[in-house]
């Protein structure tokens, strides 16, 4: 090998390999933060569908709590257990 050919090699490994390198990391690093993004969208979409469930679920057991048969079952199961 020439001198030539033997300082383009040392170039392209002391300067160009690195920084091909950096820019595929970087980009690889870039992709993950935005699918960390749609998963976090994702989580708290699920969380919100979660919660409203939830709270339908609970407006269901207050309004069976409210309703007077209800309240008139328990007083008589009361009455019986007092007997």
């Amino acid at each position: 090998m020439d001198e030539g050919m033997i300082f383009v090699m040392i170039i392209l490994f002391a300067f160009v390999l690195p920084i091909v390198f950096v820019s595929i990391w970087t980009s690889h690093k870039k992709e993950m933060l935005k699918l960390n993004a749609n998963l976090n969208e994702s989580e708290k979409q699920n969380m919100e569908n979660e919660l409203a469930g939830v709270k339908k679920r609970l407006e269901v057991l207050e309004a069976i709590v409210t309703d007077k048969k209800y309240q008139l079952a328990q007083e008589i199961s009361e009455l019986k257990a007092v007997k």
